[in-house]
């Protein structure tokens, strides 16, 4: 059994005068980005390895994030996954191998809106992540293929689809 993780980089500045791929976390992203990680664990979504793109705002929300998993996954940081779609994240996932089991993509949209869409089918989750599927937002998934090549062509059910605005107090 294999489970996919998808997180969306945290709220960032509008531009950055070094250009898109330095825009920076704003203070509300870190703290989306924190309450994320909190609630991904405790809710047992433990990835044994993180691909991150090489934006800024990936590596920050990577490093927020880090401090709540545990055991610390792997983390690989991949240029290829700057602003990918979702073609080339799931042709990533099968890729893995190993005796990875779970893993984290943290990434961009329409990339990862896209994939979770594509993954969650015509399920309720797949409705709400079409509807929305803003910044620091996370979705599971899990597929009973026994690889990462398999499930990467094969069905995914959809476990969950955490907002930040909806765990806020």
């Amino acid at each position: 059994m294999k489970r996919l993780y998808l997180l969306r980089h945290a709220k960032t500045e509008s531009h950055s005068p070094d250009g898109d791929h330095e825009r920076q976390l704003t203070e509300r992203g870190r703290a989306d980005a924190a309450l994320m990680g909190r609630e991904v664990a405790a809710r047992g979504y433990l990835p044994e390895l993180v691909l991150s793109s090489t934006a800024r705002r990936t590596l920050q929300t990577l490093e927020i994030l880090l401090p709540f998993l545990a055991p610390q996954p792997e983390s690989r940081l991949e240029p290829g996954l700057y602003l990918a779609p979702a073609r080339t994240l799931l042709q990533r996932a099968g890729t893995i191998g190993g005796s990875t089991d779970s893993a984290l993509f943290i990434g961009h949209n329409p990339g990862m809106e896209d994939l979770a869409i594509q993954l969650a089918g015509d399920s309720d989750l797949g409705v709400r992540a079409a509807e929305k599927f803003p910044t620091a937002c996370f979705a599971a998934f899990e597929s009973d293929a026994a690889t990462w090549t398999a499930a990467a062509r094969g069905a995914w059910r959809p476990l969950v689809i955490l907002r930040p605005s909806e765990l806020r107090p």
